[in-house]
């Protein structure tokens, strides 16, 4: 009991400050109460109770508005969308979303172009395909009758002749392709000299021939070139010396020597014969028999004398001299002179023989693979084993222009050859099959396709693409969904419990510090009542 009565006067002083802190606290906490409750307006009888229902239900659509235009016109508005829309934080999850997205999109197996569009939009592709095909052959037929055109295959085609001209022609034909090209040389040769129709045009060109110099009159000497001429005159006097040794063999020989003793007999007898009278008397005294017997010794005796006179120099010489003047004279005679007493049919038979052992002659194997052989070693050598440019070929076979005519050939042709009519038809196929077999054919899947490079490139285009579509549309957007009565009319069609729920929920810290500073401030006026009264009174 003395306790108490040594703390009341403690009491006294701390009753007013705590009270004040109560009721300051209390009234808060009341008109707070108030913001929410009643929720619809009390009536005793016909008279209403003021404050009813509370403020929010009573202003619930002011309310509405207000928070509608506060998050319309004051929080949601574009330039804080635009805003928040180029922040680090949302580009990093766009970058990570539209690459999640594409990513998982460009790894997918895709099939064919027309099973990824979706059954109700086939018509219209279908319609797109054939408007597509369509312009793309257009665009072809029209480019190809540009200038552009016709420069672009000029510049092409003088690219690749420079190219392929430059080129030796080893790397078009190789040695093993081009003895195949001589071995058929070979083959066609041999077939062509054993032809029936070779022997028939040989005899027919030789008889023309015949003819033609017998209808001229003209010598071998207008005939055989100068150079067979010297070299038949050469050969003539080279064989001189043989023919000599020949002609002493033949003398040698008994039976020949018989009858040049015969012969010699008889050439005196003849001789005999011609002096008229005295014949007789020289026949008395000169005996053929004996006559011939002398010979016979004669020769015997002067065998080798003869022998040594046929080799003799001057003897050659003499011979040789006379044999080439005499064939120098047949070549100057004219042939219908020479052969004058020739029959024609023999001429002809001659030139038949001739053409059957030119042909004969042709037919061997050995003239055939010897021609082949020549042609190749000058080709070879021509080509120069191959290392020739292709370029200097052309010019060697078609003159120093013709590369030249060549290009203007090439270009011409194919200029003319992708606008001619008969080839449309032809290039609208191509197209056609190109398009026909891209369509059918597997995309598979892009990431493979792609480049990593470029996949980077393309996230980062679409984020930038992106964020520029929602900047430039945001403003438009949100001035077109109105924003504000859109959270107007949500607000009005909560229930009142759940308008105060979502008030507590944003307020509800920010109501107990103000019930806290209605406590605070009970406190401090209670305090201030007592330092009134502790001072003041009398």
């Amino acid at each position: 009991m003395s306790t108490f009565a040594e703390l009341a006067p403690l009491l006294g002083y701390a009753v007013p400050p705590l009270l004040g802190a109560f009721i300051g606290y209390l009234t808060n906490r009341v008109a707070i109460r108030m913001l929410f409750r009643p929720l619809h307006q009390w009536r005793v009888g016909r008279i209403r109770v003021p404050m009813t229902p509370g403020v929010i239900p009573a202003q619930r659509h002011q309310l509405a508005v207000n928070i509608g235009e506060m998050v319309g016109e004051q929080l949601l508005t574009s330039e804080a969308i635009n805003h928040s829309l180029r922040r680090e934080g949302f580009q990093d999850h766009l970058a990570s979303l539209i690459e999640s997205k594409v990513g998982s999109l460009l790894k997918q197996d895709l099939g064919p172009l027309p099973s990824l569009i979706p059954p109700a939009y086939k018509a219209y592709f279908d319609i797109g395909y054939r408007t597509l095909s369509y312009r793309i052959k257009e665009t072809v037929h029209q480019f190809l009758q540009t200038q552009t055109c016709a420069t672009a295959i000029q510049q092409g085609l003088d690219s690749l002749i420079e190219s392929l001209a430059a080129q030796p022609i080893e790397n078009f034909i190789d040695r093993d392709r081009r003895a195949v090209v001589y071995n058929k040389v070979e083959r066609s040769l041999t077939a062509m000299f054993a032809s029936p129709a070779m022997e028939r045009w040989v005899r027919d060109f030789i008889g023309s021939r015949l003819e033609e110099l017998f209808d001229q009159g003209k010598s071998l000497q207008q005939v055989v070139p100068a150079s067979l001429q010297q070299l038949i005159i050469d050969t003539i006097r080279d064989q001189t010396p043989f023919v000599l040794q020949k002609l002493g063999d033949v003398v040698r020989d008994e039976d020949v020597r018989e009858k040049l003793i015969g012969a010699i007999g008889r050439a005196i007898e003849d001789f005999i014969e011609t002096l008229g009278p005295m014949a007789g008397m020289i026949k008395n005294f000169v005996k053929m028999d004996q006559v011939e017997e002398k010979i016979r010794h004669y020769l015997d005796e002067k065998q080798d004398d003869i022998e040594a006179l046929l080799h003799s120099d001057e003897i050659r010489y003499r011979v040789a001299a006379a044999l080439v003047e005499r064939t120098a004279v047949l070549l100057a005679t004219p042939l219908p002179e020479m052969l004058a007493q020739v029959d024609r049919q023999r001429i002809t038979a001659f030139g038949d023989e001739a053409a059957h052992q030119i042909v004969l002659l042709l037919r061997g194997r050995a003239t055939a693979r010897t021609l082949a052989i020549m042609i190749e070693e000058l080709l070879e050598d021509h080509l120069e084993q191959g290392r020739r440019q292709s370029g200097r070929l052309v010019a060697d076979v078609f003159g120093p222009e013709g590369i030249d005519r060549l290009r203007q050939w090439l270009q011409a042709t194919t200029s003319s050859a992708l606008r001619s009519p008969q080839n449309r038809k032809v290039i609208d196929q191509l197209i056609g099959s190109l398009l026909d077999s891209l369509l059918v054919r597997p995309v598979g899947r892009l990431d493979h396709i792609i480049p990593a490079g470029v996949r980077d490139g393309l996230y980062r285009s679409t984020r930038e693409m992106a964020t520029a579509m929602l900047v430039s549309e945001v403003p438009g957007v949100v001035k077109s969904i109105d924003i504000s009565r859109i959270v107007t009319e949500k607000i009005d069609s909560f229930d009142l419990l759940q308008v105060e729920r979502l008030l507590l929920s944003i307020m509800q810290e920010q109501f107990k510090y103000i019930n806290l500073f209605g406590a605070l401030l009970g406190f401090i006026i209670g305090c201030a009542n007592l330092f009134v009264l502790v001072y003041f009174s009398p």
